[in-house]
């Protein structure tokens, strides 16, 4: 009776058109990033749990259903003794192998257990935000370049991680601070921050611009069928990046959507609530 208690206080589903989000509001200290592990078929929610900028260990990963049950609050906890995570944010999965940016690195943990399996630092990296895969096990983090109280301190730039070896694709304090990364049909996308616009990585070791969005303060990132998905802090909205480079808004009045999430098999979005500690899941 308890469990379903807590469970029945967690969850609050409201109807959005013809769709509906179910709300989670238990579980939850500054989320940041949201994952759908389509193995386990779960939600991976990291918790900064105090300053982004922090290393005080306080960080966790949640554990949730898709049927918005939460499975283990603190599955993966910078509390316990033997992990470290100070102020989790992007994650991607490569094998079995769960991927994670905490600041200046990147942490690797089990996909099934959760337990550590090491981690790889980025030197002169001042916030690593967002983490993707490629298709051939290469991990790609962006660092936007943010120092206390988000100024710039130029340190912009999207690493790729093969093994230990970590190497700038892009590094240079012109690139907008890049936030939300992701690679989809054999190219690196990225959207930034300061500049609000979603670009690509070309082959000659550039960028290029795909799409200017209406407002800034880009965050994450997500492909949806043929389209992206980006959210945005100034805009307080989630903007559609149509075939054409069109933008359409599909979500508005939303506080701090941070890193969304996409989940592939069921066609829902993972909006993580930063400012209101909630995700909400979303019929897309």
């Amino acid at each position: 009776m308890k469990h379903r208690t807590a469970l029945f206080i967690a969850l609050l589903v409201v109807w959005v058109g013809a769709g509906c989000t179910t709300r989670i509001t238990q579980a939850l200290h500054t989320p940041e990033s949201a994952l759908h592990d389509p193995v386990a078929d779960v939600y991976l929610i990291s918790n900064i749990n105090g300053s982004p900028f922090g290393e005080d260990g306080k960080g966790y990963i949640a554990r949730i259903a898709p049927d918005g049950e939460i499975l283990v609050e603190k599955w993966i906890d910078g509390e316990t003794a033997d992990t470290t995570l100070n102020a989790p944010k992007g994650m991607a999965i490569v094998g079995d192998v769960l991927w994670v940016a905490d600041v200046n690195v990147v942490r690797r943990f089990d996909r099934e257990s959760g337990a550590p399996r090491g981690e790889v630092a980025i030197e002169g990296a001042s916030f690593l935000n967002d983490v993707a895969a490629g298709p051939d096990g290469t991990v790609y983090v962006s660092d936007s370049g943010f120092g206390p109280g988000f100024t710039p301190t130029g340190s912009d730039a999207i690493y790729a991680i093969r093994g230990e070896e970590v190497q700038a694709v892009l590094k240079s304090a012109d690139l907008g601070q890049p936030n939300g990364v992701l690679y989809v049909d054999d190219t690196l996308y990225f959207v930034t921050w300061a500049t609000g616009e979603l670009r690509r990585v070309t082959s000659d070791g550039g960028h290029e611009l795909v799409a200017k969005l209406p407002a800034a303060q880009l965050d994450g990132l997500v492909r949806a069928g043929n389209s992206f998905l980006v959210s945005s802090w100034e805009g307080k909205a989630i903007y559609r990046v149509m075939p054409d480079r069109s933008v359409r808004t599909v979500a508005e009045e939303l506080d701090g959507p941070a890193d969304i999430g996409y989940d592939a098999e069921r066609d829902r979005l993972l909006v993580p609530w930063f400012n209101l500690d909630r995700l909400d899941v979303r019929s897309n």
